[in-house]
């Protein structure tokens, strides 16, 4: 009985050390941003039972220099994704948010919603998704795109479901399954002048990628094999840009909430459009169906957004 009681120590002691060392890892390679840098109100919103938003953006690349404050040099956002995680941690919706909507920004008037960094930072861009689902942001983080690339090729490759052939960067895609690996991949996720629907296919294709690389993750054991994970948190933390809220025990906490989580409990959509037009200074937008997005803002306040996702119409991209 002693014998076991020890080694039963041991063993605790070594995954608390595993954890630990990946916890730093992601600490000590990610980018952390101030709560101003982050927030209008220089405070994360509180999480106080209806579920936590995340606002996920994603770059081409790491600018360097880039003050995210927005009193300095700043950068449109390329890519706008929310999570929603339910309150009771049973599942995710992701949302894809086109570039080239047109919305209201905080004292800009109306303009394309991935403008709202250029002219006020990740303060306004962060306040103008907020005010578009109508319900708090509780935590942001900015991914580097070649970060897909390092994460795919940790996982070994992606299972990619495309819904039309097209080449680009001299990578070829075929209709149906795809296997990417890093390289392939963040191809597959910026491609956007190939499409005659330009943004809009391309958030569809990161859709595709997305859901490969969670099914990737949590079904083919990934999540069980400790080599795997700490290869993913090395390859993948530096191109990370976090609020300083979404540490890495924060990350922890919410991943073992939802240890219980299937591929099929992640779900995802699209911000709801309503065709595409000119604004009066001649810019190309991407209208929103005012009538959806309020059903979808009743689901943020109310934490259905799963209920509302499993019923959305995929046409809204």
């Amino acid at each position: 009985m002693a014998v076991l009681a020890i080694m039963c120590l041991l063993c605790a002691v070594a995954i608390a050390g595993y954890v630990f060392h990946l916890g730093k890892t992601f600490d000590d390679t990610s980018t952390q941003l101030g709560q101003d840098e982050v927030f209008a109100s220089a405070q994360p919103a509180a999480e106080n039972g209806g579920g936590r938003n995340i606002l996920l953006l994603g770059a081409d690349s790491r600018v360097s220099g880039v003050d995210y404050s927005g009193e300095g040099q700043s950068s449109r956002s390329d890519t706008m994704m929310v999570m929603h995680i339910a309150d009771d941690s049973s599942g995710a919706q992701i949302m894809s948010i086109p570039r080239d909507l047109w919305v209201p920004i905080e004292g800009r008037g109306e303009g394309k919603i991935n403008a709202a960094m250029s002219h006020g930072g990740l303060p306004l861009a962060t306040e103008t998704v907020r005010d578009f689902i109508d319900a708090p942001i509780h935590h942001v983080a900015i991914v580097d795109f070649a970060g897909f690339q390092a994460l795919t090729d940790s996982v070994g490759g992606v299972e990619v479901e495309s819904d039309q052939a097209f080449v680009s960067n001299g990578h070829s895609f075929s209709e149906g399954t795809n296997h990417l690996n890093g390289e392939e991949a963040l191809s597959f996720v910026r491609a956007r002048k190939n499409f005659s629907d330009g943004d809009l296919q391309r958030g569809r294709n990161q859709q595709a990628f997305l859901k490969g690389l969670v099914d990737k993750i949590v079904s083919a054991g990934t999540l069980s094999n400790p080599t795997k994970i700490s290869g993913m948190v090395r390859d993948f933390s530096p191109y990370m840009t976090v609020d300083d809220s979404l540490s890495a025990s924060k990350i922890a906490g919410i991943a073992y909430d939802m240890r219980n989580v299937r591929t099929g409990d992640i779900e995802f959509f699209s911000a709801p459009v309503g065709g595409t037009d000119r604004s009066v200074d001649g810019q190309s937008i991407v209208k929103v169906d005012e009538e959806t997005l309020s059903e979808i803002q009743k689901a943020f306040a109310n934490d259905t957004v799963g209920d509302y996702a499993e019923q959305a119409d995929d046409a809204h991209l």
